[in-house]
């Protein structure tokens, strides 16, 4: 009895076996036949760097965060800028912070910072008129660009 068991389940499997073959039609696969479409890459426009501030965003109440933005320090001489996150009430809820700097001579720095109270961003030969933009994430959602000034670097 166990031996027509096993015969008949070898059977069965073999069956399954030439089953789960490949069914393919056999003749050799190549590009397809369709004409996809030519695309023409268009340039993206290039917005010119502005030193023009725009319009800040409030975070909701209790989620308000400082940062202390100083011309010359650590060094006057440099002509450092130093941007630095004090903290507040809602620094527990952020998530990121991005920094893009303006120069005056045209180029833009951004950098990420960390939500920890004291982390600063040292950006060095920025002397001259400097749009600072900092915007913050929450882990609530959102992202608000809270400040978005000129800083004179002398």
């Amino acid at each position: 009895m166990n031996f027509r068991l096993l015969s008949a389940l070898i059977v069965l499997l073999v069956a399954f076996s030439l089953c789960a073959a490949c069914t393919g039609s056999g003749e050799p696969t190549g590009p397809s036949q369709t004409q996809t479409p030519a695309v023409t890459a268009t340039p993206a426009p290039t917005t010119p760097v502005s030193l023009t501030p725009g319009p800040t965003q409030t975070v909701p109440p209790g989620k308000e965060v400082v940062f202390g933005i100083e011309p010359g320090y650590p060094s006057r001489y440099t002509h450092d800028l130093t941007i630095t996150f004090n903290g507040g009430k809602g620094q527990d809820f952020v998530n990121g912070i991005d920094l893009r700097v303006t120069k005056s001579t045209g180029e833009v720095i951004t950098e990420k910072m960390q939500p920890i109270k004291g982390e600063n961003v040292i950006i060095k030969n920025a002397q001259g008129e400097n749009r600072v933009e900092i915007t913050v994430a929450l882990v609530t959602g959102g992202s608000y660009k809270i400040t978005d000034e000129i800083v004179k670097v002398a």
